[in-house]
C-alpha cells in the first residue's frame, strides 16, 4: 500500500513570539538532570530559578491584559500556575494590604504546592536532596507575583518532597519585609540571564572536553611508558614534567619510594611537618578506597591509594605548598591514572620478583632431591646471586590452624600462598640471601649464613613474631637444622629440620642441636633398633593402634617434659589432678616403673621423642 500527502496548514493565531508550547514534566526533568551533569547541582538552583521567573512573568503579562484587578490576580495566581501543569493541587491563603491607590503596601501569603513535577522528576533522576528542590516553582511565583504588584515579591520553599518532606510548602513576601532569611535566594536573581548561563554552560562543556582529551593523552604517554618498562622514578618525574605538581609515592608504612618537583631540603621540611601533624591529629592512615586530602598549616596533600590485587600496596600524592588555587577533582583524575599506572608496575615487579622466587623454590628442590653435581649447583647459585659456598641452615615450618580457623582445603591452599608471598617480601626486605620451597607439605628455607655474626636462632625468632603478627589466628612452627658446610649435604640437613619440627610439640622453635642425643640417636638412622627399645620399655602402651595408649603416651611426654611436676602437667592437658594422677598410676602399672625415678624418666622421654621424630607416633 502507498500513501502520499500532500497538506499545508498555518495558524494566523498564533504568535511569532511568546507562543505557548507543550511539553512533558518527564522532558523537564531530562532537562534537570542534564544540566545537574553539566553544570553541577549547586549552579541548576539559580538557572531554574530564572528561568520559572521569566514564565511567571509571561504569565502574568498575559493576565493583566485582560483588565483583571490586582486583588482579583493574586487570588487566582495559583489557579495559573496550576493550570501550567506544574502542580496538581494546592492550598493558598494570603493577607495583603493596600493604600488609597489600590497599590500593594504589605503581602504575607503561604500554601502547600500538591504533587510538584520538580519534586517528583528530581527523586526520580536523582535522588533525594539535601534541601528544597522546587526551584522552577519559586522563580515562577515570584515572577507572576511581582508582575501582577508592580514591586519586588519573592517566595521561598520551606519543605519539599524532594528532600523527604510530606509536603512542599512555601512562603511568599515583598522584598522590604523579607529579613536575613533571604539574601540566599536574592542572590539567584541577581545573576546573569539565562543566555549568558547557557553561553557559561558551553564553555564549561568545552573546558570539559578539551580537559578530557588531555586526559585521555596523559593516560595514552604513561601506557607507553609501562610498554617500554619505565620504572617507577622515571615515571614520576615525567609525571611532574607534564603537571607542574610536586608528586609522591609511599609505601603502605608510608616510607618513600620516590618524589618529584621538590629540592632535598623542601621535601624533608614538608615530611616533618606531615609526620608531625598525623602525630598530633593521632590518626591512624588507613585508606582502602576512593581519595583522601590532609590539610596543615603548610600544606595540602591529595592522596590516592596503589591497588594491587585488591590490597593497598602504597600511595600516590600531589603535594600543595606555595598556596596557589588548584582544581582538585581535576588533579585527582589525574592522580588516580598516575596511581593506576604505578599499581601496574608493581603488578609486573611482584609477578616477575615471585616467578623468580618461584624458580628459586625449584631449585632448592633440585639440592635437597642431590641430582645435580655440587659444583654445578654452586655455579647455578651465582645466577640467582646466591653464593652457595657459604655456610647455611635448613628450615622446615608449617602453619598449623586453630580450631577456631579450621579451612576448606581451597582456603588452605589460598592461605599457603598467602604465606608464602609474605615470607618472599620479609626477606627481600631483609636482604637476606635464601631459597624458599615448599616439600612434603611444608615450607623449606634454606638460608645463607652471610656473616660471621649472623644468627640462626636471632633470625628465626623475628621471622617468627613477624609471620605471628601477619597471621594470628594459627601457629607457626618450625624446625632448624645444624649450621651445614656443604652443599652436597642439604638433604641430611633437611632432615635434622623435618626432625626438628616434629618436636615442636611444646615449643614453636625447636632447633636440631637442642635435640643432644634424641639427635644422634635419630641420625644414625637405628629405626629397627629404636622400635625394639621401645618396644621392650614401652610393654604395652606400644600398640600405637590403639587411641587409648596414644592418649597415655601423650600424658606420659608431658609429665616427663615438664620434669614429673604433677600442676605443671595437669595446666597443658587442661586435667584435673586426681584425673592426672589416675593416669599416671595406669601408666606405672602398664609400664612397671616407678615414673619418680630420675633414670627411668630421661629414658622414657628420650625413646618417646626418637618415636615422634621418626613419625612413628603423633601425640598432638
Amino acid at each position: 500500500m502507498i500513501i502520499n500527502i500532500n497538506d499545508k496548514a498555518y495558524n494566523d493565531e498564533m504568535a511569532i513570539d511568546e507562543r505557548p508550547m507543550v511539553t512533558s514534566s518527564s522532558a523537564l526533568g531530562i532537562m534537570r538532570h542534564q544540566l545537574a551533569r553539566n553544570i553541577g547541582i549547586e549552579r541548576i538552583k539559580g538557572f531554574l530559578v530564572r528561568f520559572g521567573w521569566e514564565m511567571g512573568v509571561n504569565d502574568a503579562k498575559e493576565a493583566l491584559k485582560k483588565n483583571i484587578s490586582v486583588k482579583t490576580l493574586i487570588e487566582q495566581g495559583p489557579i495559573v500556575h496550576m493550570k501550567s501543569g506544574h502542580i496538581r493541587g494546592f492550598t493558598h491563603k494570603c493577607a495583603a494590604e493596600f493604600n488609597e491607590n489600590d497599590q500593594v503596601v504589605s503581602l504575607h501569603g503561604s500554601g502547600t504546592w500538591i504533587d510538584s513535577y520538580e519534586a517528583v522528576e528530581h527523586v526520580k533522576r536523582l535522588g533525594l536532596s539535601d534541601t528544597q528542590v522546587c526551584h522552577t516553582l519559586i522563580g515562577y511565583s515570584s515572577g507572576f507575583m511581582t508582575t501582577i504588584c508592580g514591586q519586588t515579591v519573592l517566595a521561598k520553599e520551606i519543605t519539599c518532597v524532594g528532600k523527604g518532606d510530606s509536603v512542599c510548602t512555601w512562603i511568599t513576601r515583598t522584598k522590604k519585609e523579607w529579613d536575613s532569611m533571604m539574601e540566599e535566594e536574592l542572590s539567584f536573581y541577581q545573576e546573569t540571564p539565562i543566555m549568558e548561563e547557557l553561553d557559561y554552560t558551553y564553555e564549561q562543556l568545552l573546558e570539559q572536553q578539551s580537559f578530557l582529551t588531555q586526559l585521555t593523552e596523559f593516560q595514552k604517554k604513561l601506557n607507553e611508558e609501562i610498554a617500554n618498562g619505565t620504572d617507577i622514578e622515571m615515571i614520576t618525574n615525567k609525571v611532574y614534567d607534564n603537571t607542574h605538581i610536586p608528586i609522591l609515592v609511599e609505601d603502605k608504612e608510608l616510607r618513600t619510594i620516590t618524589y618529584a618537583g621538590l629540592s632535598e631540603d623542601l621535601y624533608r621540611e614538608l615530611e616533618s611537618d606531615m609526620k608531625e601533624h598525623m602525630r598530633k591529629s593521632k590518626s591512624q592512615f588507613l585508606l582502602p578506597i576512593g581519595k583522601k586530602t590532609i590539610k596543615t598549616d603548610r600544606q595540602e596533600k591529595l592522596i590516592s591509594p596503589i591497588f594491587v590485587e585488591k590490597k593497598v600496596l602504597g600511595y600516590c600524592s600531589f603535594l600543595y605548598h606555595d598556596g596557589k588555587t588548584h582544581n582538585e577533582e581535576k588533579d585527582y583524575l589525574i592522580l588516580d591514572r598516575f596511581a593506576n599506572a604505578v599499581s601496574l608496575i608493581l603488578l609486573n615487579e611482584k609477578t616477575r620478583f615471585e616467578s623468580f622466587e618461584r624458580m628459586k623454590g625449584n631449585f632448592l628442590e633440585q639440592i635437597l632431591q642431590s641430582h645435580i653435581q655440587p659444583h654445578e649447583i654452586i655455579q647455578r647459585g651465582k645466577y640467582a646471586n646466591l653464593d652457595l659456598d657459604k655456610p647455611y641452615y635448613l628450615v622446615a615450618m608449617e602453619y598449623r590452624k586453630t580450631e577456631q580457623s579450621a579451612l576448606s582445603m581451597e582456603e588452605e591452599f589460598f592461605l599457603h600462598e598467602q604465606i608464602l608471598e609474605v615470607i618472599f617480601e620479609y626477606f627481600s626486605d631483609h636482604r637476606y640471601q635464601n631459597l624458599i620451597g615448599q616439600r612434603e607439605g611444608k615450607l623449606v628455607l634454606f638460608m645463607i649464613k652471610q656473616q660471621k655474626d649472623f644468627s640462626i636462632h636471632t633470625a628465626i625468632a623475628e621471622l617468627y613474631q613477624f609471620l605471628k603478627k601477619k597471621f594470628p589466628h594459627g601457629e607457626f612452627k618450625l624446625g632448624v637444622s645444624n649450621e651445614g658446610y656443604n652443599i652436597k649435604d642439604a638433604a641430611a640437613y633437611y632432615e635434622e629440620a623435618s626432625i626438628a619440627l616434629k618436636l615442636t610439640l611444646q615449643k614453636n622453635i625447636v632447633s636440631f642441636d637442642s635435640l643432644g642425643i634424641v639427635g644422634v640417636l635419630i641420625n644414625s638412622n637405628n629405626l629397627k633398633g629404636i622400635k625394639m627399645v621401645a618396644k621392650k620399655e614401652l610393654g604395652a602402651l606400644y600398640q600405637l593402634e590403639d587411641p587409648r595408649n596414644i592418649e597415655l603416651l601423650k600424658t606420659l611426654y608431658v609429665f616427663l617434659s615438664n620434669g614429673g611436676k604433677l600442676e605443671q602437667t595437669m595446666s597443658d592437658l587442661a586435667l584435673s589432678m586426681s584425673g592426672l594422677r589416675h593416669r599416671i598410676k595406669r601408666i606405672e602399672g602398664l609400664l612397671e616403673k616407678d615414673l619418680r625415678d630420675p633414670e627411668e624418666m630421661h629414658q622414657l622421654l628420650l625413646i618417646i621423642k626418637a618415636l615422634i621424630a621418626l613419625g612413628e607416633l603423633s601425640i598432638e
